[in-house]
């Protein structure tokens, strides 16, 4: 447990940080304002009897072979736990974010990173990067009302979601969240997070979702619209519920994107290519708006 404004360095994968599979919930590691973490690796004892996620799941394995080694369900147990407690007052003698930068996260049940209940504050905020988290509930996990945090090349794989992002102001830059059960996620179906959104994710992928057949970006009650730009999205659905103000713009489409859309809003695509033009599913009143998007061959779309 860190208190405000210290650090905690290691020595990269020879600093390993375990949360032993006794404890049921909590975090390896649980940060607030002003704090550095860097350099280490962080194991979550394996669940269900299995060993820890580092011996059964190597780095760049791809899809995880040990499909046991993905949690079914979120759960309570975090690698990373930021719970910011940094205020308007607190700006003047402090820097303005805490960090995580080069680590390692595996094998937890809830969020290798995790970001609560720090509110609108800028100052309480997070700056992550070259982060690798694998066989995680969630890779990146901010379940609500968690603002102003900055992710940069941070790869996410082989976890239930690549990331719920349900807070609001939040951007994902050079980051991959591949071969994920679920890529990307915003949720507000239980309108807990109702300042969701208004984010981007810029430079990022959102491939081989569920073994080719899952969902790359899944977006429910998006209230306040987020920005998907010059990324790529490939062997995954796009799912849209009651989504207002989304954007996909010059984003390359590979095979053919199933985007099944549900309500009254609609999506935006805008300088998009599409190896194949993608197939639509839309109920309630839901629509595609498609400008200046073209096929591989140059057929339009629209």
């Amino acid at each position: 447990t860190m208190p405000h404004g210290t650090t905690l360095a290691g020595l990269g994968n020879a600093t390993k940080i375990v949360l032993k599979k006794e404890v049921e919930k909590g975090a390896a590691v649980a940060m607030d304002s002003f704090c550095t973490v860097k350099d280490l690796t962080l194991i979550g004892e394996g669940e269900n009897g299995l060993p820890a996620a580092a011996e059964i799941c190597p780095e760049g394995h791809g899809r995880c072979e040990y499909a046991d080694a993905i949690p079914k369900t979120l759960g309570t147990r975090h690698g990373i736990l930021f719970g910011g407690t940094a205020d308007t007052h607190d700006w003047a003698n402090q820097p303005h974010h805490g960090v995580i930068e080069n680590c390692r996260v595996l094998g937890f049940s809830g969020g290798g990173i995790t970001c609560v209940d720090t509110g609108y504050s800028i100052n309480a905020s997070m700056t992550v990067s070259d982060c690798h988290i694998l066989c995680c509930g969630a890779g990146i996990y901010i379940p609500h009302y968690s603002e102003y945090h900055k992710f940069t090349n941070v790869l996410c794989s082989d976890n239930l979601f690549g990331c719920v992002n349900n807070g609001g102001n939040n951007v994902f830059v050079n980051c991959g969240f591949n071969s994920n059960t679920t890529g990307f996620v915003i949720d507000n179906r239980d309108g807990k997070a109702v300042n969701n959104s208004h984010g981007s994710a810029i430079a990022c992928t959102f491939n081989h979702s569920d073994g080719n057949h899952g969902v790359g970006v899944a977006l429910y009650g998006v209230s306040w619209g987020f920005v998907f730009a010059g990324g790529n999205l490939g062997y995954s659905k796009i799912v849209a519920e009651n989504a207002t103000g989304v954007q996909f713009d010059n984003m390359n489409f590979l095979h053919t994107v199933e985007i099944s859309a549900k309500g009254s809003r609609p999506l935006f695509f805008c300088g998009d290519v599409f190896f194949k033009k993608p197939a639509l599913t839309l109920s309630e009143g839901a629509s595609v708006r498609f400008s200046d998007c073209f096929t591989v061959e140059g057929e339009p779309i629209g």
